[in-house]
């Protein structure tokens, strides 16, 4: 882990999310890690830097307009594999001989805080990270460990995030690994 902090919004506009985000940029010294359009036709930004500029630059951009605003979030000590899955960079994608958790949320940002909370708790590995395009706006991640490490990650994950934004969550565990390498 490292003690650098994110912090997201999720707008419901394309065009307000990037005349917001742009603004939102311009408050402190942050660092664009993702900013793009996503399904269905919502804007995301997430950035990072240290935990003062990011809860500045994320409370600016809250109180621009919040008719725009889907969700938000602010994590500090944010888990290191989800900086690098957002950057498609992962430590390791081997999967053989261990299980998989998967989780699909209906909000970037929510399922976001879970992961954090899922990564954070015990010892998985991020192996995929799907960000909301062309995927309806949804977030899904994919974990792999050994069958205890990754029914504990995945729990941990669903006490953080309130069911509603819970699409589905599976564990599997002992998947057939050139089945599962096709999808990460």
């Amino acid at each position: 882990m490292v003690n650098k902090s994110i912090g997201a919004i999720e707008f419901r506009s394309i065009s307000k999310g990037i005349e917001i985000s742009n603004e939102m940029v311009k408050r402190a010294d942050v660092d664009v890690i993702y900013a793009k359009s996503i399904c269905p036709g919502k804007f995301i930004i997430i950035i990072s830097g240290d935990a003062s500029e990011v809860n500045e630059v994320v409370s600016y951009g809250l109180n621009f307009d919040k008719e725009y605003i889907v969700d938000s979030f602010i994590l500090n000590r944010i888990h290191d594999d989800i900086v690098n899955g957002l950057k498609s960079k992962y430590k390791s994608k081997d999967i053989e001989g261990l299980a998989i958790g998967i989780m699909e949320t209906n909000k970037v940002c929510s399922g976001l805080e879970a992961l954090d909370k899922a990564l954070k708790s015990g010892d998985v590995n991020l192996v995929k990270l799907q960000l909301a395009f062309a995927i309806g706006g949804k977030l899904v991640y994919m974990v792999s460990g050994t069958l205890s490490s990754v029914e504990h990650s995945i729990n941990t994950a669903i006490e953080e995030i309130e069911a509603k934004y819970i699409v589905a969550t599976s564990i599997i565990p002992s998947p057939e690994v050139e089945f599962i390498r096709q999808i990460i």
